[in-house]
């Protein structure tokens, strides 16, 4: 609810604040003293775009402030602590500042936010039905929300909504999963090829290196048994190291019975004989075993191919080769487990797309039974309202599309967070016009009845607490201003309602009547906006009634109309 207007230097105006009431709040005044300038400033405060023209003349600065009622309003709390802004004892004030520069800010409470973001929390707060103004009835999505509303549809709404979020994250994940059948096939066949040929050549991590010292073992075979056959007879031959390091031994034993001062020297000489001798041993079973084969030679030089050839393939090392056989048979591995996953995923699909089936034709059923409530409902309230030969039409179509999701009677229909159906206001002004748009047809005087006819027909079709109707009366007089007032002020029950108007009918209805007058500040025109007391509102209506010359008549009429 709107529980206070504060205004600055804009257009006519020096400085202006204003308080409301939730009930019928009735602003009145002489055409020209700036009665649509309040509507303009509130506007502003609500995100609308404003320009440098509003700014009041010889001024750098307009500013426009707003302060509401939040404390019914969960979803706009909930945004406001999304964006972690702060507010007060379930108050909230919008501010809007323009610059004659061009710049503008923006604030909710103290924090500082785009046009974009006051917009959007500003549509929870005011509706505002005018001839200049954008009106939410206009909007296509709103004719949706208000014949659910009106069918108590909501719940249903949400769970379709609810099972469409599940549909598409179940959707990403399958295309996640999708390959190109031809490319699947393709890797599928390169990867076994791959496995089983690293497989079958049973690679060792260290086996290249080995087989290229085998190699060179292989490929000097005789000379190393010539070099290694000569080393052998110098050691062990019959005049070699061995035989004399035993003929020294000898020797030196026979010394050391005389004297031991060389049994040191003996050890050392014994010590050398046994190494001398295991080291014949080694070389005599290394000369054994040289091998002169040509085959050995050709089968390891087959195997370093083999390698070499993998490496070009599969990795630059054969540890490579062997990380890479582990990765594609983990792929492959995948692939199987992905189309188990794929199933189990179409299956739960195809089983979340028959519940949402089921609930949006069950949805569409009942919007269409209820449209017809709605629109006799409405066109009688129009007929009360001066409209009598309009017709009011809930058109409620689907889109028929190949990629739809949902099969009924042989077409397939795109499914929405909403359900199947777009539904659509349509309205046919006069008797024997065909329905178009509202936006094409209706004027602002019968837009801004329409949707009081709406409002009353849909009394809970959203949350805003305040609803603005700037000259609802266009067009009316007599009963019909009368039945209109009756209408407001049955709205006004609920919520805060306010209304400019003309008619004294409507304004003697008021909870809070405010007199919009022109007046002067430092010598210069301004609009001056008063709070009337009901002696000074019983003296409004009488004005209304009779012009500026109030009699006593129009005076005893107007305090009967009032009550």
């Amino acid at each position: 609810m709107l529980l206070e207007l504060k205004i600055k230097n804009f257009v006519i105006i020096d400085e202006l604040d204003i308080n409301f009431g939730q009930g019928l709040n009735i602003l009145t005044g002489e055409t020209g003293a700036g009665k649509s300038i309040l509507i303009d400033a509130l506007s502003g405060v609500l995100g609308e775009k404003m320009t440098t023209d509003f700014i009041r003349t010889g001024y750098e600065r307009a500013t426009l402030e707003g302060h509401f009622d939040i404390s019914n309003l969960k979803i706009v709390k909930d945004m406001l602590d999304e964006s972690l802004i702060d507010y007060d004892d379930d108050v909230l004030i919008l501010r809007r500042e323009l610059y004659a520069s061009g710049r503008g800010k923006c604030f909710l409470g103290a924090t500082q936010v785009p046009v974009a973001k006051m917009k959007e929390v500003s549509e929870y707060l005011v509706d505002i039905h005018g001839q200049n103004e954008q009106q939410n009835i206009s909007k296509v999505v709103k004719h949706r929300e208000l014949l659910d509303s009106f069918g108590g549809n909501e719940s249903l709404v949400e769970k379709i909504r609810i099972i469409h979020d599940e549909l598409n994250q179940i959707k990403a994940k399958l295309d996640s999963f999708k390959i190109d059948e031809r490319e699947k096939q393709r890797r599928i066949e390169f990867n076994t090829f791959a496995l089983n040929e690293i497989d079958n050549a049973q690679l060792k991590e260290n086996e290249e290196q080995e087989l290229k010292n085998e190699s060179t073992l292989l490929s000097n075979s005789e000379k190393l048994f010539k070099e290694i056959n000569n080393s052998s007879i110098k050691m062990n031959g019959e005049n070699g190291v061995i035989s004399g390091l035993r003929q020294i031994e000898q020797s030196l034993s026979m010394v050391c019975e005389y004297d031991t001062q060389v049994s040191d020297i003996l050890e050392i000489v014994k010590e050398s004989l046994y190494s001398l001798e295991d080291s014949a041993l080694f070389l005599r079973s290394y000369e054994e075993n040289i091998d002169f084969s040509p085959k050995r030679i050709n089968e390891v030089e087959e195997r370093l191919s083999l390698i070499s050839s993998f490496k070009k393939k599969y990795g630059d090392t054969v540890k490579d080769i062997l990380i890479y056989r582990d990765k594609i048979a983990k792929e492959l591995n995948l692939i199987d487990s992905n189309e188990d996953e794929l199933e189990k995923l179409k299956k739960i699909y195809d089983e979340k797309l028959s519940v949402a089936k089921k609930m949006a034709l069950e949805l569409s059923q009942k919007r269409e039974s209820i449209s017809k409530s709605l629109e006799e409902k409405v066109m009688k309230e129009l007929s009360d309202l001066g409209m009598g030969g309009t017709k009011f039409k809930v058109s409620i179509k689907r889109e028929i599309s190949d990629k739809g999701e949902i099969e009924s009677e042989n077409k397939r229909y795109i499914l929405y967070p909403h359900g199947l159906d777009r539904v659509e206001f349509l309205i046919a002004a006069n008797e024997g016009e065909e329905l178009r748009e509202l936006k094409k047809v209706a004027s602002g005087g019968e837009m801004s009845r329409l949707m009081l006819a709406l409002k009353n027909v849909i009394l809970s079709a959203d949350i805003v607490d305040s609803l603005i109707f700037d000259e609802v009366d266009t067009g009316i007089s007599g009963k019909t201003a009368e039945i209109v007032g009756k209408k407001l002020k049955f709205l006004a029950n609920n919520r805060q309602v306010l209304v400019i108007t003309h008619l004294p009918q409507i304004a003697a209805m008021s909870d809070f009547h405010f007199s919009v007058q022109k007046g002067k500040s430092e010598n210069r025109i301004t609009t001056i906006v008063k709070s009337l007391t009901k002696n000074e509102k019983i003296k409004e209506v009488a004005r209304m009634l009779a012009g500026e010359k109030i009699t006593e008549l129009s005076l005893k009429h107007a305090e009967e109309m009032i009550g």
